[in-house]
């Protein structure tokens, strides 16, 4: 069903059902299902999910294809006394009036016009046709018969009977006019808009009409020939449909098209103008091949606005009440059908395979949605039953897991079952759903990487929410799989260190850092332990009682005599698995250097200008002499006698006659200073001419 296709994308949108535990990712975890969106993603067969986060018992529908030839699309529909409705095509093959009794479809009328744009029915059975030309027909057993012919009209949009007087209202293009037309065809204005289409109409009590247009989006209250108010400025550029509740509440759905990279007009004009009113959003699709957006609306008796719901992804179509007075929309892309309540809280109670719901009545006994392209006619069968069902997508617990006792809030009566598989796409695999178990126990399915939840709602009441599915997944181990070691500054290199360029300050701690694979996500605990090459024994370089998590560790090595040492880091997953099932891995390192000791000269004069030093280090190698002249801070590099800073000994020669004649008269002092490849460094001084 594509409910699950649309749902499925909205996840693809960054909303995913709750993933709980206890720890970070470890131990008992759980799927909780609590939201629209953690409940979205599978299908709806006879059951509605809302934005509050509950599913409902939903329509069942029966599907009766309309004739061939009859039309591809649906304008309208309308429901009559003896049971049977009546629907009107539009354009490709259309222009017909199609009556559907006993969910058999016939042909009733061809008014041969381009289509059926309205259908009205009065209460003394005469059934009214407005087309897509001046001519309004009268329905019969015979066919189509012309009722009335308007004048200066060039299209008729919409029909409404006022039930008090049986008089017709016709809204009408491109002159914007409301004709109203005796029960004989006598017509004549009764309206005039300053908009081009007038393509919605009702009548409320008292014989008020209401009138929608096209053009600026303006809905009218008509209360007696050519006088009226405006009712509301919509944001909109069309106002499609509106309806007239019993308590004098009326609706009215206007849609407009998206400004591409700026706020909607919709959303702009809720925020400014709507006067106590709530605006919530109702459940978001992801984008298809229909722009536009749709907003459903709502004036109270003294006609104060309140935008009830909207969808930014699609525009509506239709428009029905239900008995209670509740409203119902058809969208113009997905054949889906919406409700909303005084809360705001928003339901799915439809999605057919059709592109968009052309017409619904919801009123009375006769109870049904109208598909358009392709055109099916959808009684509605029933509320809850055996064969409404919801069922969830699959859940990925990332590995094979065990499920434990499920629970959930019903109201009704509600069966629950439950299936598991090991591939993402439910397959033959997988197992069998289960039978019905009962909330708190045991999920009655053997252990896997997925699971999936059906509810089965019995009755009208029905409701589901609030669903938690404990699963634990089998321990897998996380292992070390690479040891950085750096001094604090800078990166420690192994063999020769270029010279040249601000020596790096020596530190002796260590910052030592690691990646590891951790599949199941389990919170894991370090351990780091250090050895020098030669020997055989580890030592822990943290305190015993120190509980590291993080991968990485400042290794103080002040203490240590100078040398190559390696490390090695143990992962373990002990903090949140029983014992016994806990695992664990280590690594060593390369050979890490430890160096705290800086060089040595061995030798250190002045030869009249001429400076000759040998300096010696423990490790080495010498990366870099220099010298500084008369207590200066910049100090020049010099180069050793062999011409590269390649060994724990080098000995320079150098005459510095430049820099002694620079700095002025003498004597002067010159600072030598000599660095190793860790960066320790020693300062000696000499006398020159």
């Amino acid at each position: 069903m594509r409910f699950g296709d649309f749902l499925g994308s909205l996840l693809g949108f960054g909303l995913t059902v709750s993933l709980c535990a206890d720890a970070a990712g470890v131990g008992t975890r759980s799927f909780e299902l609590d939201s629209l969106e953690s409940f979205s993603g599978g299908a709806l067969q006879g059951a509605a999910v809302g934005s509050d986060g509950v599913v409902r018992a939903g329509w069942t529908l029966g599907n009766v294809p309309l004739p061939v030839g009859g039309g591809a699309t649906v304008m309208c529909a309308v429901a009559l006394a003896d049971g049977s409705v009546l629907v009107g095509t539009g354009p490709s093959s259309g222009g017909k009036v199609i009556r559907v009794a006993s969910d058999q479809a016939t042909l009733l009328a061809d008014t041969k016009e381009s289509a059926v744009s309205a259908l009205a029915a009065d209460g003394h059975g005469n059934v009214y046709a407005a087309t897509t030309s001046n001519r309004v027909y009268r329905i019969t057993r015979n066919g189509a018969a012309l009722f009335a012919t308007l004048q200066d009209v060039d299209s008729v949009l919409s029909l409404a009977v006022d039930p008090a007087t049986g008089a017709l209202f016709a809204g009408t293009g491109s002159g914007g006019k409301v004709m109203r037309i005796t029960p004989d065809g006598a017509a004549s204005v009764y309206f005039t808009s300053v908009d081009p289409f007038v393509v919605a109409l009702a009548v409320g009590e008292r014989g008020i009409v209401y009138a929608g247009t096209s053009g600026k989006g303006l809905l009218y209250r008509i209360v007696s020939p050519g006088r009226a108010t405006v009712l509301y400025d919509f944001p909109g550029s069309d106002i499609r449909a509106v309806a007239v509740a019993r308590n004098g509440v009326v609706y009215a759905v206007a849609n407009e098209e998206p400004a591409s990279g700026q706020e909607t007009g919709a959303e702009a004009s809720a925020n400014k103008r709507t006067a106590g009113g709530r605006t919530a959003a109702g459940p978001v699709a992801a984008p298809r091949s229909k722009p536009g957006h749709g907003s459903l609306w709502r004036f109270d008796e003294q006609g104060r606005p309140e935008r009830m719901m909207h969808h930014d992804e699609f525009h509506y179509a239709s428009l029905a009440l239900d008995d209670a007075g509740r409203p119902y929309v058809g969208t113009g892309a997905e054949g889906r059908v919406y409700t909303v309540d005084a809360t705001h809280v928003v339901s799915l109670v439809a999605d057919t395979t059709e592109r968009q719901i052309g017409a619904m009545g919801l009123a009375g006994g006769s109870r049904f949605i109208v598909g358009s392209d392709p055109a099916v006619f959808h009684r509605i069968v029933s509320v809850g039953g055996p064969d409404s069902v919801w069922t969830s997508k699959p859940f990925d617990a990332g590995l094979r897991a065990r499920f434990g006792h499920a629970t959930w809030r019903a109201g009704g009566t509600v069966q629950v079952s439950a299936r598991t598989g090991d591939t993402q796409t439910p397959d033959a695999t997988w197992s069998p759903w289960s039978e019905p178990f009962t909330n708190g126990a045991p999920v009655p399915t053997p252990p896997g990487r997925f699971v999936q939840v059906r509810a089965r709602l019995l009755d009208a009441v029905a409701t589901l929410s609030d669903v938690v599915v404990p699963f634990v997944t089998e321990n897998l181990r996380a292992i070390v799989t690479d040891i950085t070691a750096r001094e604090r500054g800078h990166e420690l290199k192994e063999g020769l260190v270029p010279s040249g360029g601000p020596p790096a300050k020596h530190d002796s701690a260590v910052h030592v850092s690691w990646k590891v694979d951790n599949p199941d996500g389990d919170e894991l605990r370090y351990r780091v332990q250090f050895r020098r090459d030669g020997q055989t024994r580890w030592t822990d370089a943290q305190r015993p009682d120190d509980v590291l998590t993080k991968p990485e560790l400042d290794w103080d090595t002040a203490t240590l005599s100078e040398g190559k040492y390696r490390l090695r880091i143990e992962a373990s997953d002990e903090m949140v698995n029983p014992l016994g099932n806990a695992t664990r891995s280590d690594l060593v390192s390369a050979p890490v250097l430890v160096d705290n000791t800086p060089p040595v000269f061995q030798s250190l004069a002045m030869q009249g200008r001429r400076l000759k030093a040998r300096v010696v280090d423990g490790l080495g190698p010498i990366v870099r002499i220099d010298v500084a002249i008369d207590g200066r801070t910049e100090f020049t590099p010099l180069s050793p006698i062999d011409g590269i800073f390649d060994t724990a000994d080098e000995s320079v020669d150098v005459d510095l006659t430049p820099l002694l004649v620079s700095a002025g008269s003498g004597p002067h002092i010159v600072a030598v200073r000599a660095l190793d490849a860790a960066g320790n460094d020693v300062v000696r001084d000499v006398e020159a001419p």
